[in-house]
């Protein structure tokens, strides 16, 4: 069996690429001087990724200013309104009010993510890049319907119009799906008369995606309740615990990205190894986004994951 360190989602946003933003947000600073920016901060990161002997990475998605945020801006049907909070963190996001069908727009993911994967090339080509997406259940969740007469039909509409197309333009190995509704939300649906998803439904829609690209499925805050096949599942296994039926490759969120404290290797390295003989490969990851943490602090929780690598 083998362990291999990865990351997931984002990285904190350095303060000094945040002043830049701000910079260009106010028309003091060009567009093509924000981009120089994006690229020399992607860099850095993959240049300390390296360092930090982490071998699957994303972009720190620094262009990202939530898991939903740019995207939504770029479908078509939906409006952007209001900061809410993301689940129970001091995190917030700007939500998708949803005026009609979705469907994709134009836009311009796929060349970050291009961009992104030469970088990476230069820098750091032992590492496998992932594209990171909001999943179609996450999205339905975190959306203001206003259209649509069931979440679920959203949540496939998000998956055929809006993710499919977009998976089919980028070019890379794996795409990473943030779904932490398939835990967070979906253990809470407990009442008939409540609003939900399906499992099944839940599991059929991102199923259905990963017969387009190989996935991996992200989830935290909780236990995943549905366990969809032929993707790479990462389950938080500080705040969750490992569903039946998960086999094969896995993630595990074995690092607790909101909470600055350090955990301990030989205990976590103790905790793998019950775990050894139910699976051919675990990716060791933090077991949410590192958005929560001061940027030093998450470099520190990352280079701790890259100790944890190996056969």
């Amino acid at each position: 069996m083998r362990i291999i360190p990865a990351l997931i989602g984002s990285l904190p946003r350095p303060l000094g690429l945040a002043k830049k933003i701000e910079l260009y947000n106010i028309g003091r600073l060009s567009e093509e001087k924000l981009e120089e920016k994006y690229r020399e901060y992607t860099r850095r990161a993959f240049e300390k990724l390296r360092e930090a002997g982490v071998k699957v990475v994303t972009d720190g998605m620094y262009r990202w200013d939530d898991i939903f945020n740019p995207l939504i801006r770029y479908i078509d049907g939906v409006e952007v309104n209001g900061l809410f909070k993301f689940y129970e963190n001091n995190f917030f996001y700007r939500s998708p009010v949803i005026k009609d069908e979705v469907s994709l727009l134009d836009n311009p993911i796929p060349k970050w993510v291009n961009i992104a994967k030469e970088i990476l090339e230069e820098v750091y080509p032992e590492a496998t890049l992932k594209a990171v997406l909001p999943g179609p259940v996450t999205l339905a969740y975190h959306s203001l319907n206003e259209y649509y007469e069931s979440l679920e039909a959203l949540a496939r509409d998000y998956a055929e119009r809006v993710l499919a197309p977009l998976i089919k333009e980028l070019e890379v190995e794996i795409v990473e799906l943030q779904e932490p509704a398939l835990a967070s939300e979906l253990s809470r649906a407990t009442r008939e008369d409540e609003v939900h998803i399906s499992k099944e439904i839940a599991r059929v829609v991102i199923e259905e995606l990963g017969k387009l690209r190989k996935l991996w499925v992200v989830t935290y805050f909780g236990t995943p309740q549905v366990v969809p096949k032929g993707v790479i599942l990462n389950v938080d296994l500080v705040e969750g615990s490992l569903p039946e039926g998960v086999s094969g490759e896995v993630g595990l969120g074995v690092i607790n990205a909101r909470e600055t404290k350090m955990e301990r290797t030989d205990r976590i390295r103790d905790r793998l190894l019950k775990l050894s003989g139910n699976f051919s490969r675990i990716y060791v990851t933090p077991n949410t986004l590192l958005d929560f943490l001061p940027e030093s602090v998450a470099w520190r929780k990352l280079r701790l994951l890259g100790r944890l690598g190996g056969e």
